[in-house]
């Protein structure tokens, strides 16, 4: 018995293994197709095509990250679906294996395959994502410039690039909240936390917070070391929410591709005598949509009020192990 569940392991881990791997590099290729067409729409004599191509290749590695759970679902759906056409899952059943076995068996292929990717995601895919947004200038233009209000400042700024800025505005406000007085600077730089505007004969520093110095863009493309690194030096609340979500993300993310391999698992055995591989790939899609729409709108939330930001990432996991849960006591 043991040496049919071996036999069988191994060919279930490979083919979820593989299925995942061509989901995940289709998905990648159709995003690479549209955003490439609409990345055209910048064609110009001083913007070729090949530098457009290059631009939009090197973030699309980094970018294909935000399929990882929908690819692990749909190759776990269409592995296990083609499994039962063969009959393999009903001769495991009566050999006595429960479904909830062959599920933790079938998920060993697509965890092994999302550690894989998100470790070079965290080693290169990161890097050519920021290689790709030097590159294309056009699309920082729209943070370019920014505006912050401080305690009693309300100030605005032309980034250069993270560290240089250029059309420093200062608007100060009394303790009526009034305009006290208004200046402005050519350039100045931002160092640690704050902005430093160096004049002729003053030194002036203002604080701000990490959304501010580093835009959404560029926290995106910090690997894990540099967001823990990044948490602690800003200590503020505010400032951490932002930079908390990322880390939790990137942390749990592991996490959530397991949830959605059980719950795929546990749909694959509540309907084993109808459906194909074509209802499995619907059912992988929807369900991906589903579960991005919930993450989304409970990450958002939880920002905008300011509540528990990793609670916010639990709730959609939470919910994908509760229905996975149901479903196999259903089985």
């Amino acid at each position: 018995m043991n040496n049919i569940l071996t036999i069988y392991s191994r060919h279930l881990v490979k083919r979820t293994f593989l299925i995942s791997a061509l989901v995940w590099i289709v998905m990648l290729f159709l995003d690479l197709s549209v955003t490439l067409v609409m990345e055209l729409e910048n064609l110009a004599d001083d913007n070729g095509f090949f530098s457009i191509f290059n631009v939009v290749l090197y973030e699309q590695l980094h970018k294909g990250m935000q399929y990882l759970e929908s690819s692990m679902l749909i190759g776990t759906l269409i592995a296990l679906s083609i499994f039962n056409q063969q009959g393999n899952l009903v001769f495991l059943r009566s050999a006595g294996f429960s479904p909830l076995k062959i599920v933790l068996v079938s998920g060993i292929g697509p965890i092994i395959l999302s550690l894989a990717l998100i470790f070079f995601d965290e080693t290169l895919f990161l890097d050519l994502s920021k290689q790709s947004k030097t590159m294309n200038q056009l699309a920082e233009s729209s943070e370019v410039f920014q505006w912050e209000i401080t305690e009693k400042n309300l100030i605005g700024l032309r980034r250069l690039d993270n560290n240089k800025v250029q059309d420093i505005q200062i608007i100060d406000f009394n303790d009526n909240q009034s305009i006290a007085s208004t200046s402005a600077y050519q350039e100045g730089k931002l160092d640690k936390g704050q902005l430093i505007i160096q004049g002729s004969t003053t030194k002036q520093s203002f604080n701000f917070s990490a959304s501010f110095l580093l835009s959404n863009n560029t926290l995106e493309t910090l690997s894990l070391a540099s967001l823990l690194n990044l948490k602690r030096t800003y200590q503020l609340d505010k400032d951490l929410q932002k930079i908390n979500s990322l880390i939790y993300a990137r942390v749990l993310l592991p996490v959530s591709i397991i949830a959605i391999i059980f719950l795929a698992g546990s749909l694959m055995f509540d309907s084993l005598r109808s459906g194909g591989v074509g209802r499995q790939i619907i059912i992988g899609i929807s369900l991906g949509l589903i579960y991005d729409l919930i993450k989304d709108l409970s990450i958002a939330s939880f920002l905008t009020y300011q509540w528990p930001i990793l609670i916010a990432h639990l709730v959609p996991i939470m919910i994908l192990i509760g229905i996975g849960a149901y479903k196999f006591q259903r089985i």
